[in-house]
């Protein structure tokens, strides 16, 4: 490691050349070691590609920041801010792409930690200047965590470009005292840590949080000195990070600190260690303990305290009582008072808003105070891409604290070239003659006058040019006193009168509105000190360069600030529009036709120019010339605009095929804005409900009356017109609307109005717009309740308006077109969306293809596509129903051509979509809305809408407060009713019909509808069970190794079977549905059961067989059941629960009841029809300390095993004891081998894929493909998917780590399997995967050929143990190892017999 000063003055002569220094530091490597991406210092380097971050990248440079993991050829400066994971990732032993340029704490890690070779590792004192490649780089203190540093650099040049990198940072007012960031206020960009950019992270300083932590660990040691009980206190921390938190302890409240040996190492690295260190390894010498992070629980989305584990280590270490502290950001609970603390038994867990991150006010006054040009998020963002909706979205916040003037001047410095050059030239001229004047004689004298008059003959005609350059990229209105006024103010300078112009643009609109219907000014004649024989006009014309300065000429004016004209009036209005437009050059483009100039404007834009302030000032229907008739200047060009404006209103006529009067074509623009397609778009929403008549009535009446009154103020007219007029949101169903009317849904529930914020009236069918922009809003919207308001809001308005839409928004916005028992597809697959996507958009595959890798995602492929074509009219509006009936005629299509028709049916669909429609349009075309909603969001949302419907339609004024209990009641209802009915269209209507009367008992249970199944806890062994049961009667269950089902017996008799997941599978067990007819007692007219389904060997003493060969059974399809006579494989049925019978409801009935139903109503057949195997133990034996209880328990247990099961359940038999379906219950327990401790082996394996996740996981990947690796092939080969024991914040590691470079463009041919994930990644991590066994599976290949000729084997119930980051991914289990591990297994499928079938 190399630090590059040895003193500050050292800075001012130091030059490091990167390309030089990396190539000496490699040549001191060790020869085996060395590696360098080029030979000599002069080897040019390749360009930098597009892939790497922009927020990673300091622009004009090779300098990457915090950005290892996309290192390169292309560069060998990288910059390191701070040592955390997620920064540093890509550095290691192996690391010899570059230098890496870090402080000196931070240097110290990472060359020990990471053993990152010390000579390719820079220190960089803090505060000290240093050139690298010509740029001036400087470290300054971040206030992150030890080490931690912004980055400033400087390009070189005169004109130097300035950037900050914060890396992680803390603002602290200190800053804006540093010297070195004052060089920097302004700056060109400031590279942000955006991870607490959003207005709810308020948290307080660290001030605060630390001495909230002290005060609680003083008054816990004071009251444990009282009560003579030892307390434990644990503070959660990073490897690096919050050792403030922990200084602050050990120096105030007068007691060392107790870390682990890495911890120790680090801060022995960081300079903490030593004799004199507060820190210790000796855990019995404090009662203050560092543990690692996320062990007291996982803090993301929410916080999930894990008291289990702090009680573990409460135990462990020999303390009665534990007091833990969760120091971050995350935690703060702003609507609370104080610090939220979890408490159970002698537990304590607090959540101290401690951040060493900045708020999102700390953000804003530091780019206040730094006022860069612009700002480049560097959290948040998607791969770093600064045109993306987070980039964009984050930078929204920073909103007039950057340099917007700046920016504006850079924008129009092009166009100010010329200008400079014809000054230049001017003043030459100047120049020379007055240098001649002063060193010849007199007789010179008339070639200087004649010099004199050359002179200004150029600085008229550059003034010319000026007022024609500056008038060239103005909007058209603007006046040419306006334009004169402009560069006077601002001396000459066309940048600077065009960024006054864009700063106060509405201002001069104003004036130029009000001085055009005005009378004209009389002109003022600017009389010169020499005078002149030119016209009036030509004297106004060149008055701005009528004077000179002193140093040039006595010709030029003293150019004085414009002052705007003081009675202008001021508007609320939208700026922009105008009622002149002066004639353009032919074959010139324009520069500027609308406000801000920024692109050409078409022929509609021009009509709402000059119609617009005529619409306001006086009746719509009298746009012409009358309403400027007192400007005759202008009549020409009003002519003009007549005649525009007719040509736009005969447009409009046609398109509609003369369907209304003209009065309502001009009624329709103005409510369009000029724009064509909307007009064309509102009237045939309005058409649809025969409101247009109506309208179109009012509109002649209001002409008619209008026609009446020689005058009108322009108040009396608009209020008038306002009266008369229909509101736009009854109208208004355009495919170009404003911000704020699709974003209604998004208000405060108290303030929408269900039918003033729809965008359809009532009577009409409704559209899927209102779905659309809804799904819109859900996608960027993360918090659930902030969710369910927003769909609160839109099914307000179906049920305003629309109440038969309700069903089908239902299934809409849970990605479904029936209930999941229904078993209904779509039957369409991704290929032929995009080839209907190719042929609608004129879009090639390729192009489709290619954008999916930059996006990920074909609905927002679609989107993008849709925006660049051009439509020759809007498209007839989409209706929910439309688009549900649709979907459901798409899963009917069948048989010979099936293809085609699904196509035609799908092509419909997309060249009707608008706005946003397209892109939740295709994602459920494809099954992946992507808005992370689920059935549990939906149905509170509609719960609550349905309350304020009700309710608001007794009292309008309805209070929030007022109506809390309902809400909160009905919500529990309509959730419990799907819980046991969740079937939608049973549900929908009975809630619709009884509003807030509406109860989960009332929804009658239908054999037919499978109940979504009651789940068991894990629990860790027999002791921990009777622990939890202690006192409680309860029964031990085998827990056997087969396939859930759910048996419905109906009224008619008919016999159906559903899976765990609700999936109807009749077809499959032809065989079972003959037994329940068999063995069911004639008097029995209906019942559900619960129960298992078991493969069995009758043939050898009904053996149980595996889960795999029950899995070899054929499935049979919804047609036509499997025959009996090809069935191989014999069940059994173990019944285990009875939850309906003879129209009673039992799922409140205690087990113990249940089950004596059972018994009475059933037949048992060994082998065929059972009972699950029993234990039962009664409350006075349910102790953990009865030992006679344990070994029966136990002995029940090993009996299980030892008859291929899984292991056992756990039920109570008398209290809280009822069937809770859908739930997770403590009253049900589960005691696997697997979970046993010594029973359950792991496997190493790599993650190779991903698919993307749905509900909760939308936007992670969700679940992961593992594969091991096959040394003798070099392959790796998969072996299962895993999406269980993962947390939130692993979530959102894996989705930042696994972007980039590695996300693969294809599947790799080393990697083997049958899979098809959605994204392909490089082999880079370790993970730890437990399974519950071992099985044949003929997708994964891992061990093909080992164990079976053509099947590899896979891992049942996998879950994420940890990642193990200290071995290489060829180091993981290999195939070889699974074989053997599969042959060790007490029960598998035979292998030998399966392969002679």
């Amino acid at each position: 490691m190399a630090s590059l000063l040895s003193s500050p003055d050292d800075s001012k002569s130091l030059s490091v050349t990167t390309s030089s220094l990396f190539l000496s530091s490699i040549a001191s490597l060790p020869s085996s070691h060395a590696f360098s991406i080029f030979t000599s210092a002069s080897t040019p380097l390749p360009p930098v590609p597009v892939s790497v971050p922009p927020a990673a990248l300091i622009p004009g440079s090779r300098f990457l920041v915090d950005a290892f993991r996309h290192a390169g050829n292309f560069s060998v400066a990288y910059f390191l801010s701070h040592f955390h994971s997620d920064h540093y990732s890509g550095l290691g032993p192996s690391w010899r792409r570059g230098l890496v340029f870090c402080s000196a704490p931070t240097a110290r890690l990472v060359s020990s930690v990471l053993s990152v070779p010390p000579q390719l590792v820079v220190s960089l004192d803090i505060g000290v200047r240093i050139t690298v490649d010509g740029w001036g780089v400087t470290a300054v203190d971040a206030n992150h965590c030890p080490g931690a540093v912004q980055f400033l650099f400087a390009s070189p040049g005169p004109r130097a470009e300035r950037y900050v990198h914060t890396g992680d940072f803390r603002y602290t007012e200190s800053m804006t005292r540093d010297p070195n960031l004052l060089e920097f206020v302004r700056a060109d960009a400031v590279f942000l840590d955006t991870t607490y950019c959003n207005p709810k992270f308020t948290f307080p300083s660290q001030e605060d949080s630390v001495d909230y932590i002290v005060n609680a660990i003083k008054r816990v040691k004071e009251e444990s000195s009282v009560s003579g009980e030892r307390v434990l206190c644990l503070i959660a921390t990073y490897a690096v990070g919050k050792e403030k938190i922990l200084l602050e302890v050990a120096q105030r409240c007068g007691c060392s600190i107790h870390v682990d040996s890495r911890k120790m190492k680090i801060l022995t690295l960081l300079g903490f260690g030593g004799k004199n260190s507060v820190f210790t390894e000796d855990a019995t010498g404090t009662d203050v303990h560092v543990l690692g992070w996320n062990l007291l629980g996982e803090t993301s989305p929410y916080f999930q305290p894990n008291f289990v584990k702090l009680k573990e280590i409460m135990m462990e270490r020999g303390y009665a009582k534990a007091v833990g502290f969760v120091p971050t950001g995350w935690m703060y609970e702003t609507k609370k008072e104080g610090f939220a603390v979890r408490v159970k038994d002698s537990l304590e867990i607090h959540l101290v808003p401690y951040s060493e991150h900045s708020s999102y006010n700390e953000l804003r006054d530091y780019v206040k105070f730094l006022h860069p040009k612009s700002v480049i998020p560097t959290a948040g963002v998607d791969a770093g891409k600064l045109d993306s909706k987070e980039a964009v979205a984050l930078q929204k916040h920073f909103a007039g604290l950057v340099d917007e003037t700046a920016n504006k001047q850079e924008f129009l410095m092009a166009f100010h070239r010329r200008s400079i050059d014809a000054t230049r030239s001017c003043k030459d001229v100047v120049v020379n003659c007055s240098s001649q004047l002063d060193g010849e004689d007199a007789a010179l004298l008339p070639a200087i006058s004649s010099a004199s008059e050359q002179q200004d003959k150029l600085m008229e005609n550059t003034m010319q040019e000026t007022l024609k350059e500056l008038s060239d990229f103005l909007p058209s209105w603007v006046s040419q006193e306006q334009i004169t006024d402009l560069l006077m103010s601002s001396e000459g300078d066309v940048v600077k009168a065009a960024s006054i112009f864009f700063e106060r643009e509405r201002d001069f609109f104003e004036e130029a509105n009000v001085s055009c219907n005005g009378t004209p000014k009389t002109e003022k004649n600017h009389s010169s000190n020499h005078g002149s024989s030119a016209d009036v006009s030509s004297q106004q014309e060149s008055s701005l360069f009528s004077q000179k300065p002193v140093e040039y000429s006595a010709k030029l004016v003293n150019l004085s600030p414009m002052r705007m004209k003081p009675n202008t009036p001021k508007k609320v209005n939208k700026r922009g529009s105008s009622n002149t437009n002066k004639p353009k050059k032919k074959g010139r483009l324009t520069s500027s036709t609308e406000s801000g100039g920024r692109k050409q404007s078409t022929i509609t834009n021009y009509f709402i120019r000059a119609t617009e302030a005529a619409f306001k000032r006086c009746r719509p229907e009298r746009v012409t010339v009358e309403a400027h008739q007192n400007n005759v200047e202008n009549s020409d060009q009003l002519a003009d605009t007549e005649k525009t404006q007719d040509q736009i209103v005969d447009q409009l006529l046609q398109i509609v095929d003369g369907s209304m009067s003209r009065e309502y074509a001009v009624y329709l623009l103005e409510k369009a804005n000029g724009d064509v397609a909307v007009a064309v778009d509102i009237f045939y929403s309005s058409s649809e409900g025969n409101n247009v008549i109506e309208v179109d009535k009012n509109i002649m009446l209001q002409n008619a009356q209008g026609e009446t009154a020689d005058n009108c103020s322009e108040t009396d007219m608009a209020s008038g017109y306002s009266q008369a007029t229909p509101k736009m949101s009854n109208l208004h169903v355009g495919t170009s609307l404003a911000h704020g009317d699709s974003a209604n849904t998004s208000l405060l529930i108290e303030k929408y109005l269900p039918i003033e914020h729809a965008c359809w009236i009532a009577g009409q069918p409704a559209p899927y717009l209102h779905l659309a922009r809804t799904f819109d809003l859900v996608e960027k919207e993360k918090g659930k309740i902030k969710t369910i308001a927003i769909f609160c809001n839109m099914f307000r308005s179906l049920l305003a308006l629309s109440p038969d839409d309700v069903l089908p928004a239902v299934y809409l916005c849970t990605n479904k077109i029936s209930p999941d028992h229904e078993n209904m597809e779509l039957n369409i697959g991704g290929s032929l969306v995009v080839t209907t996507l190719e042929e609608s958009l004129g879009t090639s595959r390729s192009k489709i293809h290619e954008m999916y890798k930059t996006y990920g995602d074909l609905g927002t492929v679609a989107q993008e596509c849709r925006q660049n074509q051009t439509l020759i009219a809007p498209p007839r509006s989409l209706s929910i129903c439309d688009v549900y009936s649709t979907l459901r005629k798409l899963s009917a299509i069948s048989g010979s051509g099936s293809a085609g028709r699904r196509k035609n049916l799908v092509l419909h669909l997309i060249r009707s979509c608008r706005e946003t429609e397209m892109k939740f349009l295709v994602r459920t075309l494809v099954r992946n809305l992507r808005i992370g909603a689920m059935m549990k969001t939906i149905l509170p949302a509609l719960a609550h809408a349905v309350v304020f419907d009700r309710n608001c339609a007794a009292d309008p004024a309805v209070s929030l407060e007022g109506i809390k209990s309902q809400l909160q009641s009905l919500s529990t209802e309509v959730a419990e009713a799907y819980n046991v009915t969740p079937n939608l269209d049973l549900l929908i209507p009975s809630l619709l019909r009884e509003g807030t009367a509406f109860s989960a008992s009332s929804l009658a249970m239908v054999p037919g509808t499978p109940i979504p199944p009651m789940l068991a806890r894990i629990t860790n062994g027999l002791t921990q069970s009777l622990k939890a049961f202690h006192g409680r009667s309860f029964t031990c269950e085998y827990k056997y190794d087969g396939q859930r089902a759910q048996i419905h017996k109906a009224l008619d008799g008919s016999v159906r079977i559903f899976s765990r997941q609700m999936k109807e599978s009749t077809s499959r067990f032809p065989d079972l549905v003959n037994m329940i007819k068999e063995l069911c007692k004639p008097e029995v007219s209906s019942f559900i059961l619960d129960a298992e389904v078991v493969g069995i060997n009758r043939k050898k003493g009904n053996e149980l067989m595996s889960f795999q060969e029950l899995s070899s059974r054929e499935r049979g399809n919804k047609h036509s059941s499997i025959s009996i006579e090809n069935i191989k494989v014999d069940i059994c049925v173990f019944v285990f629960d009875i939850m309906f019978h003879d129209g009673e409801r039992l799922l409140d009935c205690p087990l113990r009841q249940r089950r004596k139903y059972i018994h009475d109503l059933f037949h048992e057949k060994p082998g065929y029809f059972e009972l699950a195997q029993q234990l039962n133990i009664e409350a006075c034996e349910a102790s953990p300390d009865n030992s006679s209880t344990l070994a029966r328990m136990d002995t029940f247990f090993r009996n299980a095993c030892q008859s291929s099961c899984e292991g056992i359940m756990l039920k109570t038999l008398d209290v809280d004891a009822g069937y809770s379906a859908s739930k997770r219950c403590d009253s049900w327990l589960k005691v696997k081998r697997d979970y046993v401790q010594g029973l359950g082996d792991s496997l190493d394996l790599v993650p190779i894929g991903a698919w993307y996740g749905n509900g909760r996981k939308a936007g992670w990947y969700s679940p992961f493909l593992m594969a091991c690796y096959n040394p003798e092939t070099e392959e790796f080969q998969s072996v299962c998917r895993v999406m269980s024991g993962f947390s939130d914040e692993f979530y959102k590691e894996m989705k930042e780590f696994y972007s980039g470079e590695r996300i693969l463009p294809k599947k790799p041919v080393y990697y083997k399997t049958d899979e098809q994930p959605e994204l392909w990644f490089t082999a880079e991590q370790i993970w730890e995967i437990r399974g519950a066994d071992l099985t044949l599976s003929p997708v994964h290949h891992a061990a093909i050929g080992l164990v079976h000729p053509s099947r590899g084997i896979s891992v049942r119930m996998p879950r994420y143990i940890r990642s193990v980051p200290d071995r290489s991914p060829e180091d993981c289990g290999t195939a070889a190892d699974i074989a053997s591990m599969f042959k060790a297994q007490t029960r598998k499928m035979d292998v030998s017999s399966e392969g002679q079938e």
